[in-house]
C-alpha cells in the first residue's frame, strides 16, 4: 500500500502539489490526469522517491522514502516510467536494456520476462540502432520494457502513451490488465481520456497542484464530462470560433 499523508512540494517558481492526501492499493490501476503543470509528474516523483517533500511524507508498506537504508529494498521493485528520456543517446537498444539489467539485477543476462517483453512490443526489430536515432515510440517502448526489470510490485508511469500507436497503446492496456491480476499497484499518467475511459480502476484529478476529485471510476459517467465540469469555465466550452 501507498500512503500520501499532507504531502506538498513545492519549487522556487510556486509551482508543486499542496496537502495531497492519497492512498493506493495493490491491485488496482489507478490514473492521474489534470492540465499541463497540475501537478502529475511531480506528485509521481514524490511517490517514487525522486523528490524529497516539503512538507508531509510517503509511506510504501509503512515505509518512509526518505528512510533510505529501508526504502532502497521497496525501490528495487518499483517500475519507475519518467515523462522525459533517461536512457544513453549513443548506446544501441540492446545495450541500454543490458546495462540497466545489470544494474537493476547485478545479472548480465537478460531475464526471461524481459526477452518475453522485448518480442511483445517488437523492440527487436530495432535493438542494435543507436537510441537517439530511434522514433519517439520506439524510445518509449524501450524505456517501459527497462522500467519493468526485475521483480516488481508497484507500476509508476508518467505519461506512458506519449509517441505510440494504437496497437502499442491496446498492448500496454493488456499489459497493465496482466501486472493488476498479480495484486501489483498501478499508477500512471496521461492525457488520452480516451485510453483511461473504461480501463482504469480509480482516478486523481489535479489541479494547481491540490486534489479535485478522488474516485473510483464507476461513480462517474465520463471523465471527459468530469474533466469539463471541474476544469473548464462555462464560456471556454459553449463560446468556441466554431459555434458562433
Amino acid at each position: 500500500m501507498i500512503l500520501c499523508e499532507n504531502l506538498s512540494k513545492t519549487f522556487n517558481s510556486g509551482s508543486g502539489i499542496k496537502n495531497i492526501n492519497l492512498q493506493f492499493l495493490p491491485g488496482f490501476i489507478y490514473g492521474i490526469i489534470g492540465y499541463n503543470g497540475a501537478g502529475k509528474t511531480t506528485l509521481l516523483n514524490c511517490i517514487e522517491g525522486l523528490y524529497t517533500a516539503t512538507s508531509g511524507f510517503v509511506l510504501h508498506n509503512d515505509i518512509k522514502t526518505t528512510n533510505e537504508k529501508d526504502f532502497v529494498s521497496i525501490r528495487r521493485k518499483i517500475a519507475f516510467l519518467p515523462s522525459d528520456e533517461y536512457l544513453y543517446p549513443m548506446l544501441s537498444c540492446s545495450e541500454n536494456i543490458e546495462l540497466a539489467t545489470i544494474l537493476k539485477t547485478g545479472k548480465n543476462k537478460l531475464l526471461n520476462e524481459t526477452e518475453a517483453l522485448i518480442k511483445y512490443f517488437e523492440v527487436d526489430k530495432y535493438l542494435n540502432k543507436r537510441f537517439r536515432e530511434c522514433s519517439t515510440g520506439m524510445k518509449k517502448k524501450v524505456q517501459i520494457v527497462i522500467s519493468l526489470i526485475g521483480g516488481i510490485d508497484t507500476i509508476i508511469w508518467d505519461e506512458p502513451n506519449d509517441g505510440l500507436d494504437i496497437v502499442s497503446n491496446i498492448k500496454i492496456k493488456n499489459l497493465l490488465k496482466y501486472y493488476k491480476s498479480k495484486n501489483v499497484t498501478v499508477l500512471f499518467s496521461s492525457h488520452v481520456i480516451e485510453f483511461l475511459d473504461n480501463f482504469i480502476d480509480k482516478f486523481v484529478l489535479l489541479n494547481e497542484g491540490e486534489v479535485i476529485d478522488n474516485n473510483d471510476i464507476k461513480n462517474i459517467s465520463s471523465l471527459e464530462e468530469l474533466f469539463i465540469k471541474n476544469m473548464l469555465p462555462d464560456d471556454q466550452v459553449t463560446d468556441l470560433f466554431f459555434n458562433k
